[in-house]
C-alpha cells in the first residue's frame, strides 16, 4: 500500500512540474510563451493503438449528439509548421453550446488535460489560437463539448510536426 502513496506523490510532482513548464516566459518579449503541448509532454509515451496515416487526421467519436465540432485549421492532410494557427468551429445542433462542458486533452499513455491552457482562446463560436507552439513529433488532441440539452460531441485530431 505504501508504494501507491509514493507513486501518487511522484505523479503529482511530475504533473506540477509539467504545468510549470507550460508557463515558461519568453525573456525577449517579457510575455508568456504559449505551448499547446510542452516538449516534456510530447516526450511521453503515446497512447496504445495510435494509428499512423496523414500528417493531420481528424476523427469523430461517438456519441455525437452535441454541437458540431469542426476543425478548420490546421487543414486535414496538411503538414503544419510552428507556430501553428488553430481554428475550431462550434455549431449548435439544436440546444445552445454549454461552455462549462468543454474538455481539451492531449492523448498520451496518461491523458493530459489542457483545457485551462486553451480557455483564453475559447468562445461559444469555437477556439481560435493564432500562434500555438508544439514541439516536433506526433500529437493527438481530443476536444469534447456538450450542449444545454445534454448532447455531447467529441473530435480527435492528430498532427505530426516536423
Amino acid at each position: 500500500m505504501r508504494s501507491h502513496g509514493i507513486r501518487n506523490t511522484m505523479f503529482g510532482l511530475l504533473l506540477v512540474g509539467m504545468l510549470a513548464m507550460a508557463a515558461d516566459v519568453n525573456t525577449e518579449a517579457g510575455q508568456p510563451e504559449f505551448w499547446l503541448v510542452t516538449p516534456e509532454e510530447a516526450a511521453l509515451a503515446p497512447a496504445p493503438g495510435q494509428p499512423g496515416g496523414p500528417q493531420v487526421e481528424v476523427s469523430r467519436e461517438p456519441p455525437d449528439t452535441g454541437p458540431v465540432i469542426e476543425v478548420v485549421k490546421p487543414a486535414e492532410g496538411s503538414t503544419p509548421t510552428v507556430p501553428l494557427e488553430v481554428s475550431i468551429r462550434f455549431t449548435p445542433r439544436g440546444a445552445p453550446v454549454d461552455m462549462n462542458t468543454l474538455q481539451v486533452a492531449v492523448v498520451k499513455f496518461i491523458t493530459i488535460d489542457i483545457t485551462d491552457r486553451v480557455r483564453p482562446y475559447v468562445s461559444p463560436a469555437g477556439i481560435e489560437i493564432p500562434d500555438a507552439k508544439l514541439p516536433s513529433g506526433r500529437h493527438t488532441v481530443r476536444i469534447s463539448l456538450g450542449d444545454a440539452s445534454g448532447g455531447v460531441s467529441s473530435r480527435q485530431m492528430t498532427m505530426s510536426i516536423p
